[in-house]
């Protein structure tokens, strides 16, 4: 009877290999996502060793299909948002304005924090000290850059290069207050007097008044 073929994603059983000078090699099969089946190893003092070693291994090879667009969960941030900006021209949807205002955003305050990152390495507390960070300097600035953020780690999760989007998870932005600016009651009078002077039609400024 043949041996079952492994689930997408998983690995068989793991093998051990002693070499002469005590050091031991673990190794099983993968099963990737083109439905290839590879070796993978990884070498420890111990067994255990070994063993942990090859387990971190297997658990780091992508679980998601790249969907044949070249990004990887170990592609830089910037080739997802140069991905990203060429989807978007292509889905044609936004006005022009729209998408200059996503560039804008992602190039000036997103990419300073995330250009030496992989997609693996930015997850939720990554993402979440970073627009807390900026809503320090300014929420809207945060706003606008957790929208860009937000969008590109989108597209990652629905080409099956990411499993999910850490944003889904930061925390919510909340609004400074405000303290609203009241007229004194010498502003109010000058206001009136004004106005008065506007209505008798002398005043050189705006329309005519029509009574």
């Amino acid at each position: 009877m043949s041996r079952p073929r492994l689930t997408i994603g998983t690995f068989g059983t793991i093998g051990f290999q002693t070499a002469s000078n005590g050091r031991v090699t673990a190794r099983a099969r993968y099963r990737d996502w083109d439905g290839k089946s590879r070796l993978v190893q990884a070498t420890g003092e111990t067994k255990r060793a070994a063993e942990r070693r090859l387990k971190a291994k297997l658990a780091e090879r992508t679980l998601f299909q790249p969907a044949g667009i070249g990004l990887t969960a170990d592609s830089p941030f910037p080739d997802l948002v140069a991905y990203w900006l060429e989807d978007l021209d292509l889905e044609d949807r936004l006005s022009t304005t729209t998408r200059q205002l996503y560039e804008r955003n992602m190039r000036t305050l997103v990419l300073p924090a995330f250009k030496d990152l992989t997609l693996r390495e930015i997850g939720v507390a990554r993402c979440d000290h970073f627009l807390k960070q900026l809503a320090k300097q300014s929420y809207n600035r945060a706003k606008q850059a957790r929208v860009a953020l937000r969008l590109a780690l989108g597209l990652a999760v629905r080409h099956e290069v990411l499993p999910r989007n850490p944003m889904d998870h930061v925390s919510r932005l909340r609004k400074p207050p405000t303290t609203p600016n009241a007229l004194t009651p010498a502003e109010v009078n000058a206001i009136r007097t004004a106005i008065a002077f506007w209505e008798t039609g002398l005043s050189p400024s705006g329309p005519k008044p029509d009574g």
